[in-house]
Protein backbone atom coordinates (compact mmCIF):
# COMPACT_ATOMS: atom_id res chain seq x y z
CA UNK A 1 0.00 0.00 0.00
CA UNK A 2 2.97 1.84 0.00
CA UNK A 3 3.44 4.56 -3.12
CA UNK A 4 6.01 6.45 -4.55
CA UNK A 5 5.04 9.99 -3.12
CA UNK A 6 7.48 11.60 -1.35
CA UNK A 7 8.16 15.12 0.37
CA UNK A 8 9.04 17.94 -1.47
CA UNK A 9 9.60 21.27 -2.27
CA UNK A 10 8.07 23.23 -4.87
CA UNK A 11 10.41 22.26 -7.96
CA UNK A 12 11.43 25.78 -8.29
CA UNK A 13 11.91 27.22 -4.93
CA UNK A 14 15.39 26.34 -4.47
CA UNK A 15 16.48 27.53 -8.03
CA UNK A 16 13.84 30.59 -8.72
CA UNK A 17 13.97 33.12 -5.86
CA UNK A 18 11.14 34.48 -7.21
CA UNK A 19 9.49 31.33 -7.38
CA UNK A 20 10.48 31.37 -3.67
CA UNK A 21 8.86 34.46 -2.52
CA UNK A 22 5.86 33.96 -4.69
CA UNK A 23 4.67 30.91 -2.88
CA UNK A 24 5.44 32.71 0.36
CA UNK A 25 2.86 35.46 -0.61
CA UNK A 26 0.69 32.80 -1.54
CA UNK A 27 0.57 30.85 1.44
CA UNK A 28 0.59 34.11 3.31
CA UNK A 29 -2.78 35.20 1.44
CA UNK A 30 -4.20 31.84 2.05
CA UNK A 31 -3.29 31.39 5.29
CA UNK A 32 -3.17 34.40 7.15
CA UNK A 33 -5.51 36.33 4.66
CA UNK A 34 -2.61 39.26 3.77
CA UNK A 35 0.40 40.04 1.93
CA UNK A 36 3.52 38.92 4.05
CA UNK A 37 5.57 41.88 5.90
CA UNK A 38 9.05 42.23 4.41
CA UNK A 39 10.65 40.12 7.26
CA UNK A 40 8.47 37.02 7.00
CA UNK A 41 8.79 36.91 3.05
CA UNK A 42 12.44 37.38 3.40
CA UNK A 43 13.32 34.62 6.05
CA UNK A 44 10.43 32.10 4.16
CA UNK A 45 12.14 32.96 1.42
CA UNK A 46 15.39 32.45 2.55
CA UNK A 47 14.10 28.96 4.11
CA UNK A 48 12.38 27.68 1.27
CA UNK A 49 15.53 28.31 -1.04
CA UNK A 50 18.15 26.89 1.46
CA UNK A 51 16.12 23.34 1.90
CA UNK A 52 15.79 23.79 5.22
CA UNK A 53 11.60 24.01 4.81
CA UNK A 54 9.55 22.58 2.48
CA UNK A 55 6.11 24.42 1.02
CA UNK A 56 3.89 22.22 3.20
CA UNK A 57 6.15 23.14 6.12
CA UNK A 58 5.74 26.54 5.30
CA UNK A 59 2.02 26.58 5.33
CA UNK A 60 1.96 24.46 8.96
CA UNK A 61 3.95 27.35 10.21
CA UNK A 62 1.82 29.48 9.71
CA UNK A 63 -1.50 27.78 10.56
CA UNK A 64 0.27 27.09 13.94
CA UNK A 65 1.13 31.03 14.43
CA UNK A 66 -0.22 33.54 16.84
CA UNK A 67 -1.65 35.33 14.22
CA UNK A 68 -3.34 32.09 12.62
CA UNK A 69 -4.59 31.84 16.04
CA UNK A 70 -6.23 34.72 16.59
CA UNK A 71 -8.68 34.09 13.89
CA UNK A 72 -10.07 31.47 15.90
CA UNK A 73 -13.45 31.64 16.49
CA UNK A 74 -15.13 31.83 20.37
CA UNK A 75 -16.98 28.52 19.31
CA UNK A 76 -14.01 26.60 17.73
CA UNK A 77 -14.66 23.03 17.57
CA UNK A 78 -11.68 21.34 19.46
CA UNK A 79 -12.75 18.08 16.88
CA UNK A 80 -10.53 20.49 14.41
CA UNK A 81 -7.11 19.57 15.86
CA UNK A 82 -6.71 22.71 17.56
CA UNK A 83 -4.41 24.55 15.29
CA UNK A 84 -7.32 26.34 12.88
CA UNK A 85 -11.25 26.50 13.30
CA UNK A 86 -13.25 24.90 10.45
CA UNK A 87 -13.61 28.36 8.65
CA UNK A 88 -10.64 29.40 8.41
CA UNK A 89 -9.59 25.61 7.46
CA UNK A 90 -12.33 25.77 5.35
CA UNK A 91 -10.88 29.19 3.49
CA UNK A 92 -7.85 27.04 2.72
CA UNK A 93 -9.41 23.82 1.11
CA UNK A 94 -11.83 26.61 -0.81
CA UNK A 95 -8.87 27.83 -2.10
CA UNK A 96 -7.30 25.42 -2.65
CA UNK A 97 -10.46 23.61 -4.85
CA UNK A 98 -10.37 26.39 -7.15
CA UNK A 99 -6.83 25.19 -8.23
CA UNK A 100 -6.97 23.54 -11.29
CA UNK A 101 -7.07 19.89 -12.00
CA UNK A 102 -7.95 19.90 -8.31
CA UNK A 103 -8.44 16.23 -6.79
CA UNK A 104 -11.16 16.34 -3.69
CA UNK A 105 -9.40 12.91 -1.43
CA UNK A 106 -12.66 12.37 0.01
CA UNK A 107 -14.72 12.57 -3.27
CA UNK A 108 -11.91 9.81 -4.64
CA UNK A 109 -12.37 7.88 -1.63
CA UNK A 110 -16.33 7.47 -1.92
CA UNK A 111 -15.92 7.49 -5.66
CA UNK A 112 -13.90 4.81 -5.65
CA UNK A 113 -13.88 1.14 -4.14
CA UNK A 114 -11.32 -0.56 -2.45
CA UNK A 115 -10.66 -2.91 -4.96
CA UNK A 116 -10.31 -0.25 -7.10
CA UNK A 117 -7.30 1.64 -5.40
CA UNK A 118 -5.92 -1.82 -4.60
CA UNK A 119 -5.54 -2.18 -8.30
CA UNK A 120 -4.37 1.24 -8.82
CA UNK A 121 -1.38 -0.19 -6.65
CA UNK A 122 -0.76 -3.11 -7.92
CA UNK A 123 -0.79 -1.77 -11.48
CA UNK A 124 1.43 1.28 -10.31
CA UNK A 125 4.43 -1.07 -9.50
CA UNK A 126 3.74 -4.20 -12.15
CA UNK A 127 4.27 -1.42 -14.67
CA UNK A 128 7.51 -0.24 -13.71
CA UNK A 129 10.23 -0.87 -16.04
CA UNK A 130 13.40 -0.26 -13.51
CA UNK A 131 12.99 -0.94 -10.18
CA UNK A 132 16.12 -0.20 -8.83
CA UNK A 133 15.40 3.30 -7.65
CA UNK A 134 12.76 2.13 -5.28
CA UNK A 135 15.17 -0.93 -3.59
CA UNK A 136 17.19 1.76 -2.22
CA UNK A 137 14.70 3.52 -0.23
CA UNK A 138 14.99 4.84 2.24
CA UNK A 139 18.48 6.33 0.57
CA UNK A 140 16.48 7.09 -2.60
CA UNK A 141 18.22 10.76 -1.72
CA UNK A 142 19.83 12.45 1.25
CA UNK A 143 16.91 15.04 2.07
CA UNK A 144 14.21 12.31 1.91
CA UNK A 145 16.67 9.79 3.72
CA UNK A 146 17.16 12.16 6.80
CA UNK A 147 13.42 12.55 7.06
CA UNK A 148 12.00 8.93 7.10
CA UNK A 149 15.14 7.59 9.09
CA UNK A 150 14.58 9.95 11.70
CA UNK A 151 10.64 9.72 11.39
CA UNK A 152 11.50 5.56 11.42
CA UNK A 153 13.82 5.76 14.49
CA UNK A 154 11.17 7.44 16.37
CA UNK A 155 8.16 5.50 15.59
CA UNK A 156 10.94 2.44 16.49
CA UNK A 157 10.78 3.95 19.79
CA UNK A 158 7.31 4.29 20.06
CA UNK A 159 6.84 0.63 18.73
CA UNK A 160 8.72 -1.04 21.33
CA UNK A 161 9.53 -4.37 19.21
CA UNK A 162 11.48 -7.39 20.63
CA UNK A 163 13.38 -10.03 19.11
CA UNK A 164 11.24 -12.79 18.41
CA UNK A 165 8.12 -10.49 18.28
CA UNK A 166 5.65 -10.75 15.46
CA UNK A 167 5.20 -7.42 13.98
CA UNK A 168 2.51 -6.98 10.96
CA UNK A 169 4.41 -4.53 8.45
CA UNK A 170 1.28 -2.89 7.57
CA UNK A 171 1.30 -1.29 3.72
CA UNK A 172 5.19 -2.74 3.48
CA UNK A 173 5.40 -2.04 -0.32
CA UNK A 174 9.07 -2.34 -1.23
CA UNK A 175 9.71 -3.78 2.77
CA UNK A 176 12.88 -1.63 3.58
CA UNK A 177 10.81 -1.33 7.21
CA UNK A 178 10.48 -4.85 7.12
CA UNK A 179 13.91 -5.65 6.52
CA UNK A 180 15.00 -3.19 9.17
CA UNK A 181 12.21 -5.19 11.65
CA UNK A 182 13.59 -8.41 10.13
CA UNK A 183 16.91 -7.57 11.14
CA UNK A 184 16.55 -6.59 14.76
CA UNK A 185 15.16 -10.23 15.05
CA UNK A 186 11.63 -9.47 14.30
CA UNK A 187 9.55 -12.36 12.56
CA UNK A 188 8.00 -10.04 10.12
CA UNK A 189 4.95 -10.51 8.20
CA UNK A 190 4.52 -8.01 5.03
CA UNK A 191 1.52 -7.13 4.06
CA UNK A 192 -0.09 -5.00 1.04
CA UNK A 193 -2.80 -4.93 -1.37
CA UNK A 194 0.14 -4.95 -4.16
CA UNK A 195 1.65 -8.41 -4.81
CA UNK A 196 3.93 -6.73 -7.15
CA UNK A 197 4.92 -4.55 -4.23
CA UNK A 198 5.49 -7.75 -2.29
CA UNK A 199 7.33 -9.16 -4.93
CA UNK A 200 10.17 -6.32 -4.81
CA UNK A 201 10.34 -6.94 -0.80
CA UNK A 202 11.52 -10.51 -1.88
CA UNK A 203 13.70 -9.17 -3.75
CA UNK A 204 15.53 -6.92 -1.87
CA UNK A 205 15.53 -9.46 0.59
CA UNK A 206 17.52 -11.97 -1.43
CA UNK A 207 19.63 -9.01 -2.58
CA UNK A 208 20.36 -7.00 0.63
CA UNK A 209 20.13 -9.92 3.07
CA UNK A 210 19.68 -9.82 6.61
CA UNK A 211 22.75 -10.32 9.19
CA UNK A 212 22.51 -13.55 11.80
CA UNK A 213 19.98 -15.66 12.91
CA UNK A 214 16.92 -14.30 12.07
CA UNK A 215 13.36 -15.36 11.10
CA UNK A 216 12.32 -15.48 7.72
CA UNK A 217 10.10 -12.40 6.46
CA UNK A 218 6.26 -13.86 5.51
CA UNK A 219 5.02 -11.86 3.09
CA UNK A 220 0.88 -11.17 3.05
CA UNK A 221 -1.38 -9.62 -0.07
CA UNK A 222 -4.09 -7.43 1.96
CA UNK A 223 -7.59 -7.88 0.07
CA UNK A 224 -8.16 -4.48 1.50
CA UNK A 225 -10.71 -5.35 3.90
CA UNK A 226 -9.53 -8.70 6.07
CA UNK A 227 -6.73 -9.86 7.05
CA UNK A 228 -5.80 -13.37 6.86
CA UNK A 229 -4.63 -13.81 10.33
CA UNK A 230 -5.65 -15.28 13.10
CA UNK A 231 -7.21 -13.33 16.07
CA UNK A 232 -4.71 -11.86 18.90
CA UNK A 233 -1.93 -13.56 16.35
CA UNK A 234 0.76 -10.58 16.36
CA UNK A 235 2.63 -9.14 19.06
CA UNK A 236 3.29 -5.29 17.04
CA UNK A 237 1.45 -3.71 14.44
CA UNK A 238 3.77 -0.73 12.09
CA UNK A 239 1.85 1.32 9.65
CA UNK A 240 4.65 3.25 7.62
CA UNK A 241 3.01 6.37 5.86
CA UNK A 242 0.14 4.01 4.72
CA UNK A 243 -2.99 4.13 6.42
CA UNK A 244 -3.57 7.56 4.91
CA UNK A 245 -3.78 5.23 1.63
CA UNK A 246 -7.15 3.59 3.05
CA UNK A 247 -10.21 4.32 1.50
CA UNK A 248 -11.87 2.53 4.34
CA UNK A 249 -9.42 3.30 7.63
CA UNK A 250 -12.13 2.33 10.02
CA UNK A 251 -12.19 -1.16 9.06
CA UNK A 252 -8.59 -1.19 8.94
CA UNK A 253 -8.38 -0.36 12.40
CA UNK A 254 -10.69 -3.16 13.33
CA UNK A 255 -8.54 -5.58 11.94
CA UNK A 256 -5.24 -4.04 13.81
CA UNK A 257 -7.10 -4.89 17.14
CA UNK A 258 -8.47 -8.34 16.13
CA UNK A 259 -4.89 -9.39 15.10
CA UNK A 260 -3.26 -7.63 17.73
CA UNK A 261 -2.89 -9.44 20.89
CA UNK A 262 -3.87 -8.39 24.53
CA UNK A 263 -1.55 -5.23 25.61
CA UNK A 264 0.24 -4.91 21.93
CA UNK A 265 1.11 -1.62 20.20
CA UNK A 266 0.15 -0.25 16.64
CA UNK A 267 2.48 2.52 15.71
CA UNK A 268 1.82 4.97 13.00
CA UNK A 269 4.11 7.43 11.02
CA UNK A 270 1.19 9.43 8.90
CA UNK A 271 0.99 13.21 7.28
CA UNK A 272 -1.38 15.61 8.96
CA UNK A 273 -4.92 16.81 8.55
CA UNK A 274 -4.35 18.84 5.60
CA UNK A 275 -2.29 16.09 3.51
CA UNK A 276 -4.09 15.96 0.53
CA UNK A 277 -3.74 19.85 0.03
CA UNK A 278 -0.33 19.52 -0.37
CA UNK A 279 1.04 19.79 -4.29
CA UNK A 280 3.15 16.20 -3.98
CA UNK A 281 -0.71 14.80 -3.08
CA UNK A 282 -2.45 16.72 -5.62
CA UNK A 283 -0.02 15.07 -8.14
CA UNK A 284 -0.04 11.56 -6.76
CA UNK A 285 -3.76 11.56 -7.41
CA UNK A 286 -4.10 13.09 -10.35
CA UNK A 287 -1.78 11.14 -12.09
CA UNK A 288 -1.76 7.69 -10.88
CA UNK A 289 -5.30 7.95 -8.48
CA UNK A 290 -3.33 7.58 -5.51
CA UNK A 291 -5.63 8.22 -2.48
CA UNK A 292 -3.95 10.84 -0.03
CA UNK A 293 -6.04 11.02 2.80
CA UNK A 294 -6.19 13.54 5.36
CA UNK A 295 -5.33 12.22 8.88
CA UNK A 296 -7.38 14.08 11.46
CA UNK A 297 -6.18 11.66 14.99
CA UNK A 298 -9.12 12.54 16.49
CA UNK A 299 -11.13 10.27 14.16
CA UNK A 300 -8.79 7.85 14.63
CA UNK A 301 -8.96 7.63 17.94
CA UNK A 302 -12.90 7.59 18.15
CA UNK A 303 -12.80 4.97 15.86
CA UNK A 304 -9.77 3.21 17.67
CA UNK A 305 -11.64 3.47 21.07
CA UNK A 306 -14.20 1.63 19.84
CA UNK A 307 -12.49 -1.73 18.22
CA UNK A 308 -10.72 -1.57 21.55
CA UNK A 309 -7.36 0.40 22.30
CA UNK A 310 -7.71 1.46 25.63
CA UNK A 311 -4.66 3.97 24.98
CA UNK A 312 -3.26 6.65 22.75
CA UNK A 313 0.43 8.20 22.84
CA UNK A 314 1.28 10.80 20.08
CA UNK A 315 4.93 11.93 19.57
CA UNK A 316 6.06 15.51 19.69
CA UNK A 317 9.35 15.07 18.14
CA UNK A 318 10.38 17.90 15.59
CA UNK A 319 11.35 15.82 12.27
CA UNK A 320 13.30 18.64 10.32
CA UNK A 321 14.89 20.62 13.14
CA UNK A 322 16.06 24.25 13.05
CA UNK A 323 20.20 24.63 11.96
CA UNK A 324 20.77 27.85 14.13
CA UNK A 325 23.94 29.68 15.35
CA UNK A 326 26.08 29.54 18.71
CA UNK A 327 24.43 32.20 20.41
CA UNK A 328 20.53 31.14 19.58
CA UNK A 329 21.60 27.82 20.58
CA UNK A 330 22.48 29.41 23.59
CA UNK A 331 19.75 31.23 24.05
CA UNK A 332 17.77 27.96 23.27
CA UNK A 333 19.21 26.39 26.14
CA UNK A 334 18.82 29.08 28.43
CA UNK A 335 15.34 30.12 27.56
CA UNK A 336 15.87 32.88 26.18
CA UNK A 337 14.88 32.04 22.71
CA UNK A 338 11.80 34.13 21.56
CA UNK A 339 8.91 31.69 19.85
CA UNK A 340 10.04 32.53 16.26
CA UNK A 341 13.39 30.09 16.98
CA UNK A 342 11.55 27.69 19.33
CA UNK A 343 9.30 26.25 19.95
CA UNK A 344 7.39 27.46 16.94
CA UNK A 345 9.35 25.41 14.05
CA UNK A 346 8.22 22.49 16.45
CA UNK A 347 4.90 23.26 16.46
CA UNK A 348 4.90 23.13 12.48
CA UNK A 349 6.53 20.13 12.18
CA UNK A 350 3.85 18.38 13.94
CA UNK A 351 1.25 19.79 12.58
CA UNK A 352 2.91 18.20 9.11
CA UNK A 353 3.24 14.87 10.76
CA UNK A 354 1.48 12.37 13.05
CA UNK A 355 3.59 9.68 14.35
CA UNK A 356 1.46 7.63 16.88
CA UNK A 357 1.18 4.72 18.59
CA UNK A 358 -2.55 2.82 19.76
CA UNK A 359 -2.55 0.30 22.93
CA UNK A 360 -4.53 -2.48 22.70
CA UNK A 361 -6.75 -3.50 25.39
CA UNK A 362 -5.19 -6.23 27.82
CA UNK A 363 -1.50 -6.67 29.43
CA UNK A 364 1.56 -7.61 28.03
CA UNK A 365 4.32 -8.63 30.34
CA UNK A 366 7.54 -7.02 29.50
CA UNK A 367 10.40 -9.70 29.49
CA UNK A 368 13.69 -9.96 29.30
CA UNK A 369 14.60 -9.16 25.95
CA UNK A 370 15.06 -5.54 26.35
CA UNK A 371 17.77 -4.21 29.25
CA UNK A 372 15.72 -1.31 30.66
CA UNK A 373 14.23 -3.23 33.64
CA UNK A 374 16.68 -5.60 34.18
CA UNK A 375 17.63 -5.81 38.00
CA UNK A 376 19.02 -8.73 40.32
CA UNK A 377 20.35 -9.08 44.04
CA UNK A 378 22.73 -11.43 43.68
CA UNK A 379 23.91 -13.15 47.50
CA UNK A 380 26.89 -15.93 47.07
CA UNK A 381 27.01 -18.44 49.69
CA UNK A 382 29.02 -21.43 50.74
CA UNK A 383 31.88 -20.17 48.72
CA UNK A 384 34.97 -22.77 48.26
CA UNK A 385 38.02 -22.01 46.20
CA UNK A 386 40.55 -24.60 45.73
CA UNK A 387 43.57 -23.93 43.57
CA UNK A 388 43.87 -25.94 40.34
CA UNK A 389 45.93 -28.97 40.26
CA UNK A 390 47.30 -28.62 37.13
CA UNK A 391 48.68 -25.72 34.89
CA UNK A 392 45.64 -25.20 33.24
CA UNK A 393 43.29 -23.99 35.71
CA UNK A 394 43.74 -21.63 38.21
CA UNK A 395 41.06 -21.91 40.37
CA UNK A 396 37.80 -24.04 41.42
CA UNK A 397 34.97 -21.64 42.56
CA UNK A 398 32.02 -23.28 44.45
CA UNK A 399 29.12 -22.34 46.02
CA UNK A 400 25.45 -21.39 45.47
CA UNK A 401 23.77 -18.48 44.26
CA UNK A 402 20.72 -16.48 45.14
CA UNK A 403 19.12 -14.68 42.61
CA UNK A 404 16.44 -12.35 43.29
CA UNK A 405 14.63 -10.20 40.42
CA UNK A 406 14.12 -6.86 42.05
CA UNK A 407 13.71 -5.47 38.48
CA UNK A 408 10.03 -4.79 36.36
CA UNK A 409 11.04 -7.12 33.18
CA UNK A 410 10.02 -11.31 33.66
CA UNK A 411 13.15 -13.36 33.27
CA UNK A 412 13.24 -15.42 29.91
CA UNK A 413 14.22 -19.12 30.75
CA UNK A 414 17.91 -20.51 30.11
CA UNK A 415 16.69 -22.25 26.79
CA UNK A 416 14.71 -19.36 25.29
CA UNK A 417 15.75 -18.08 21.77
CA UNK A 418 16.03 -14.84 22.55
CA UNK A 419 16.47 -12.81 25.87
CA UNK A 420 17.11 -15.65 27.70
CA UNK A 421 18.85 -15.26 31.41
CA UNK A 422 21.50 -17.00 33.20
CA UNK A 423 24.24 -16.44 35.96
CA UNK A 424 27.41 -15.09 33.73
CA UNK A 425 30.72 -15.55 34.92
CA UNK A 426 33.72 -12.94 33.59
CA UNK A 427 37.25 -12.74 35.09
CA UNK A 428 39.16 -9.98 36.20
CA UNK A 429 42.28 -9.51 35.29
CA UNK A 430 45.31 -7.88 37.40
CA UNK A 431 45.03 -4.67 34.76
CA UNK A 432 41.81 -4.20 35.92
CA UNK A 433 39.70 -5.58 32.92
CA UNK A 434 37.08 -8.05 32.94
CA UNK A 435 37.12 -10.52 30.10
CA UNK A 436 34.02 -13.21 28.92
CA UNK A 437 36.27 -15.32 27.63
CA UNK A 438 34.73 -17.76 29.83
CA UNK A 439 31.12 -17.72 27.78
CA UNK A 440 32.07 -20.49 26.14
CA UNK A 441 33.55 -22.75 29.01
CA UNK A 442 31.25 -23.02 31.83
CA UNK A 443 30.63 -18.67 32.36
CA UNK A 444 27.15 -19.37 31.70
CA UNK A 445 25.15 -21.18 34.32
CA UNK A 446 21.29 -22.19 33.30
CA UNK A 447 18.89 -20.88 35.70
CA UNK A 448 16.39 -23.65 36.62
CA UNK A 449 12.56 -23.45 35.79
CA UNK A 450 10.58 -21.43 33.09
CA UNK A 451 11.48 -17.64 34.27
CA UNK A 452 12.00 -15.44 37.36
CA UNK A 453 8.94 -12.86 37.89
CA UNK A 454 10.26 -9.88 39.11
CA UNK A 455 10.16 -9.91 43.34
CA UNK A 456 10.83 -14.19 43.00
CA UNK A 457 13.51 -15.57 43.92
CA UNK A 458 15.58 -18.39 42.17
CA UNK A 459 19.02 -20.67 43.64
CA UNK A 460 21.67 -21.93 41.36
CA UNK A 461 24.86 -23.95 42.27
CA UNK A 462 27.82 -22.74 41.21
CA UNK A 463 30.63 -24.94 40.16
CA UNK A 464 33.78 -22.96 37.55
CA UNK A 465 37.25 -24.02 36.95
CA UNK A 466 38.84 -20.76 36.11
CA UNK A 467 41.71 -21.05 33.47
CA UNK A 468 45.11 -20.29 34.14
CA UNK A 469 45.55 -17.45 31.30
CA UNK A 470 43.40 -16.00 29.26
CA UNK A 471 43.00 -17.04 25.35
CA UNK A 472 42.63 -13.50 24.22
CA UNK A 473 46.13 -13.55 23.03
CA UNK A 474 47.70 -11.41 26.16
CA UNK A 475 47.81 -14.45 28.67
CA UNK A 476 46.88 -12.30 31.13
CA UNK A 477 46.18 -13.97 34.56
CA UNK A 478 43.03 -14.03 36.14
CA UNK A 479 42.52 -12.57 40.06
CA UNK A 480 39.14 -12.55 40.77
CA UNK A 481 35.77 -13.92 39.09
CA UNK A 482 32.25 -11.90 39.02
CA UNK A 483 28.93 -13.99 39.23
CA UNK A 484 26.46 -11.28 37.45
CA UNK A 485 23.38 -11.97 35.42
CA UNK A 486 23.01 -11.94 32.08
CA UNK A 487 20.38 -11.81 29.06
CA UNK A 488 22.38 -12.97 26.35
CA UNK A 489 22.67 -10.64 23.51
CA UNK A 490 20.79 -7.90 25.50
CA UNK A 491 23.04 -7.07 28.51
CA UNK A 492 24.54 -7.64 31.93
CA UNK A 493 22.70 -6.60 34.75
CA UNK A 494 25.64 -5.07 36.24
CA UNK A 495 25.10 -2.42 33.40
CA UNK A 496 22.00 -1.49 35.03
CA UNK A 497 23.26 -0.87 38.80
CA UNK A 498 23.02 -4.21 39.99
CA UNK A 499 26.16 -5.46 42.17
CA UNK A 500 27.64 -9.03 41.28
CA UNK A 501 29.35 -11.24 43.13
CA UNK A 502 32.80 -10.97 43.35
CA UNK A 503 35.13 -14.48 44.13
CA UNK A 504 39.07 -13.32 44.46
CA UNK A 505 41.16 -15.83 43.61
CA UNK A 506 44.27 -16.76 45.51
Amino acid sequence: MSTPGATASHPDTATDPEAAAALVDRAYRLILGRAPDPDGLAYYTHQLRSGELSDRQLCAALASSDEFAGRLSPGEDAASGGTASSEAMSDVREAAAREPGFVDAAELARAATVEDLAATAEAYFSSLDDTELLLTKPFKEPGEAADLLVTFGQVLRGLQPAAGMTVLDFGAGTCWTSRMLTQLGCRVIAADVAPSALELGRVLFRRQPVLGDRPEPEFLTFDGHHLDLPDGSVDRILSYDALHHVPNPDQVLGEFARVLRPGGLAAFAEPGPEHSLQPQSQYEMRHFGVLESDVVIERVWDRAREVGFADLRLCLLESSPQWVDLPTFQDVLSGRADGSVFPEPTRAAIGDRRMFVLHREGVETPDSRAADGLAADVVLSDVDVTAGDDAAVAATVRGTCLLRNTGTRTWLPSDARYGPVFLGARVRTADGSLSDRLADSGGRIALPGRGVAPGEEVTVAVHLDVPARLGDGTGAAPVAVEFDPVSEFVCWFSVNGSTPATVPLP
